[in-house]
C-alpha cells in the first residue's frame, strides 16, 4: 500500500488474517542495517512517573530459542532471486549524481518526490537520485536502498514483501515474501555485515519475529496480537535494529497484547540475551553493543550493556521520545516535552557525562553528519491541536551545528532515513 501517513496516523493498530506458515518463503538477499518506524499520530502530554530502580529490572529473562541455534560464524546469505517484483511493491530511480559518504531520504521543502540527497554539507544537499513509489525506502548502503510493501492497506491480509533496489543499476530484488498485512508487518534491519536479516510477519494471530541467514528463515519469537487502539506518539514507539558491532538484535515495540516489549537477541545465533516486558523508546548507542531505553510514562533512561546490568547513564528525568545515535561520534540526539507539552531538544554525549537543551521550540533530531542535526519547529496548535499535544510543525526546520553552535533554516522539509547508520563508518 502506498504510505499515506496521515491515513494511517489516525488508524487504530489492526492486523490482517493469518494464512498460514507454509504460505511464507525465502527468495533472496539485499544490503545493510535498516530500521522502518511505524507512523504516529500526536497525543497529549502524558504524566511522568517514577521508574523502577534497577535491582526491580535488572535481571535478564531469557528463554530458549524456538529453533536450534545455528554457527555462530553465519554463511553468506544467497545471491539476490530472480523473481520479479511485484507491480503492487516496485520503486524506481532516477540518477543524476554520485554515492557519497554522508546521504540522506529527504522530501526538499516545495518539493513532492522524495530524493536521495547528498548530506556531506547539509546546509546545501545536493540531488543524487529521484525516487518514485509511495512506499518508505530506507539506505541499506550508499547505492542500494531497502522497503516493505504490502498489497493491500495496513490491517488487510495479503502478500507482504521485503525489496531492495541498486539506484544505480536499477536491479531490483525480492528478498523474501510472505502473507501478512498487519501493522508492524515487514519492520526490517540489516546487520552491518549484511550478513544477517531481521523482519516482522504480522497478522491476527501474532506477530512473529524471523531471522534470514545463509543458513535459512526461522522464527526467534512470537508474540501477541495487536489490539486496536489509538496511538500516543510520545510513548508508542516500534524499534528493531543490530548493534552497531553487529554482536546483537533488538526488537522494543509497544503494541503486542502479550511477550516482552523489549527483547535483544545474539546475533547470528538468535539466542536471548535479555528481555524486559515493559519498555519504549529504544536505541543503540554509536559504538559497540550498548542499548538505551525507558519505561512507559516514566522519565529514568536506562542502558543495557552485554554484562547484562542496568545503569542508569543520564541522571537527570527525562520522557525522551525517539532517541537517534550519532553515527560519527557518540552522541544521543531526542525530543522532550515538558510539562506543558512544549518540545525541546536535547543532546547528550560520551555515555551520558554530558549533556544539554537546545534552545527554541523543536523536535524530532536527525544527525545528517557527525556534527550537523536536522529538526524541525513547532508552534502552538490551539483548537487544532485535536487529541494530540499543545504544537505541532509550522513547516519550519533547521541545521544545527554541534560545533559553532549554530542554527540555520534549512531546505530540507523532511528527513526519512539516513547513511550510514552507526557501526557502518
Amino acid at each position: 500500500m502506498p504510505e499515506d501517513e496521515q491515513a494511517l496516523a489516525k488508524r487504530p493498530p489492526v492486523r490482517g488474517n493469518h494464512l498460514g506458515s507454509l504460505s511464507h518463503f525465502r527468495l533472496g538477499v539485499g544490503a545493510l542495517a535498516a530500521v522502518l518506524m511505524l507512523a504516529a499520530c500526536g497525543s497529549a502530554p502524558t504524566a511522568v512517573t517514577s521508574s523502577p530502580s534497577p535491582s526491580e529490572i535488572a535481571s535478564p529473562t531469557p528463554t530458549p530459542s524456538p529453533s536450534p541455534e545455528p554457527s555462530a560464524t553465519p554463511s553468506p546469505l544467497p545471491p539476490p532471486s530472480p523473481v520479479p517484483v511485484p507491480s503492487w511493491a516496485v520503486m524506481k530511480a532516477t540518477c543524476t549524481g554520485q554515492a557519497s559518504a554522508r546521504e540522506a531520504i529527504v522530501l526538499m521543502k516545495s518539493a513532492t518526490t522524495k530524493v536521495i540527497a547528498d548530506v556531506t554539507d547539509p546546509l546545501h544537499p545536493k540531488t543524487i537520485c529521484k525516487l518514485s513509489g509511495g512506499w518508505s525506502p530506507l539506505l541499506v548502503t550508499a547505492s542500494e536502498i531497502s522497503w516493505a510493501a504490502s498489497e493491500h492497506r495496513p490491517g488487510t491480509a495479503g502478500a507482504s514483501a521485503i525489496v531492495t533496489l541498486d539506484v544505480f543499476s536499477g536491479i531490483a530484488s525480492v528478498v523474501v515474501m510472505w502473507q501478512g498485512g498487519g501493522y508492524l508487518d515487514g519492520l526490517h534491519a540489516w546487520s552491518p555485515h549484511r550478513d544477517l536479516l531481521a523482519y516482522l510477519v504480522s497478522d491476527t494471530t501474532g506477530v512473529d519475529l524471523h531471522l534470514l541467514s545463509g543458513g535459512g528463515d526461522r522464527v526467534v519469537a512470537s508474540l501477541g496480537a495487536v489490539p486496536a487502539r489509538g496511538i500516543n506518539s510520545s510513548e508508542d514507539d516500534s524499534f528493531l535494529q543490530f548493534s552497531p558491532d553487529g554482536a546483537y538484535f533488538a526488537l522494543e515495540q509497544t503494541f503486542t497484547a502479550s511477550g516482552a516489549h523489549l527483547q535483544i537477541w545474539k546475533a547470528p545465533t538468535g539466542a536471548l540475551a535479555y528481555s524486559q516486558t515493559s519498555a519504549t523508546m529504544a536505541s543503540w548507542g554509536s559504538t559497540t553493543s550498548k542499548l538505551y531505553f525507558r519505561h512507559p510514562l516514566a522519565s529514568t533512561i536506562y542502558s543495557w550493556d552485554p554484562v547484562g546490568k542496568l545503569t542508569q547513564p543520564i541522571g537527570q528525568a527525562l520522557a525522551w521520545i525517539k532517541p537517534r545515535a550519532d553515527a560519527g561520534d557518540d552522541y544521543l540526539a531526542f525530543t522532550v516535552r515538558d510539562s506543558a507539552g512544549i518540545p525541546h531538544v536535547w543532546l547528550y554525549g560520551h555515555g551520558g557525562r554530558s549533556g544539554s537543551q537546545l534552545a527554541n521550540v523543536r523536535s524530532s533530531p536527525e544527525f545528517l553528519t557527525a556534527s550537523q542535526i536536522f529538526y524541525i519547529e513547532e508552534s502552538p496548535c490551539g483548537a487544532n491541536c485535536g487529541p494530540g499535544p499543545a504544537t505541532l510543525p509550522d513547516g519550519k526546520t533547521f541545521i544545527f551545528d554541534m560545533g559553532h553552535q549554530t542554527e540555520t533554516a534549512s531546505t530540507i522539509a523532511t528527513v526519512y532515513a539516513t547513511w550510514p547508520l552507526p557501526g557502518q563508518i
